[in-house]
């Protein structure tokens, strides 16, 4: 299982980042990441990805910018009446411990005296709605900050959101599958974050048997199967069966993420 992320040794944190045709530089790969993680994440807590300057920093900084983005004391005007809307106590806890945890420089403001007393394991909050929990459960375990993410789902996940959307086209997510029926035709797409070399298919003959076997036996039309667009891997591959069955194996490019947007502050 290929993971994304970045961990943590001898006080250093080392980035886990995958390569894509044509996305190779650092700041490029940690831009095609982050615009997978958005895809997971709820629309308040997402990253502004047309700041191509955030990118010359590491993973670990981004999230940590983003979290603190959300405790800007700045925001607060003590001097005109504010009504409080909800007050996140079940939160406070694991906010305390994530300040406690981080090295950013904003965190120790907001950890205060409090910062190194506090040493043990703190209870996550999966089910919180505010979007710097959101976050923090991404990168913090309720002791250490690291962040471990599993590929198959942020590329199946990121494929399913960029499909375009048609009236008479029915698309779901039913991990780890997407599927699209649209004028009687059932497709099954199976995205995979593997790499494929067209001369040694040999080396994912296991997943296009099972393909092939699925497209006899389930309630599908028709079988993808995706994987990262390469240098070697640029064209779609078919593959037959005894039953004339064939599928189709789909080289996915990631070159979106190098795309230029103006910056909302340009």
């Amino acid at each position: 299982m290929r993971k994304t992320g970045f961990i943590t040794r001898k006080d250093t944190q080392q980035e886990i980042l995958p390569k894509s045709y044509r996305v190779e530089a650092l700041p490029q790969r940690r831009k095609m990441v982050i615009m997978m993680i958005n895809e997971i994440l709820g629309k308040k807590a997402r990253f502004d990805t047309r700041d191509a300057s955030l990118f010359h920093e590491t993973v670990p900084h981004i999230f940590q910018r983003r979290i603190f983005s959300h405790f800007q004391g700045r925001k607060l005007r003590p001097e005109t009446g504010q009504r409080v809307r909800r007050i996140y106590s079940r939160e406070s806890k694991l906010f305390n411990h994530f300040f406690a945890a981080s090295d950013y420089p904003a965190a120790r403001m907001l950890a205060g005296t409090n910062r190194d007393k506090d040493t043990g394991t703190c209870e996550l909050c999966p089910q919180s709605d505010h979007p710097a929990a959101e976050l923090i459960g991404l990168i913090f375990d309720g002791r250490d900050i690291r962040m471990s993410l599993d590929l198959d789902t942020l590329f199946a996940t990121t494929v399913f959101r960029r499909i375009k959307r048609e009236p008479s086209k029915r698309i779901t997510l039913d991990m780890p599958y997407i599927h699209i029926e649209q004028d009687g035709v059932r497709t099954r797409l199976h995205p995979r974050w593997k790499s494929v070399d067209p001369e040694r298919l040999e080396c994912r003959r296991g997943e296009i048997e099972e393909g092939l076997r699925q497209l006899r036996d389930d309630a599908i039309d028709q079988c993808y199967l995706v994987y990262p667009k390469t240098d070697l891997f640029r064209r779609h591959i078919q593959v037959k069966d005894a039953y004339t069955n064939q599928l189709k194996m789909i080289p996915y490019s990631f070159t979106f993420s190098l795309r230029e947007k103006p910056s909302c502050c340009a």
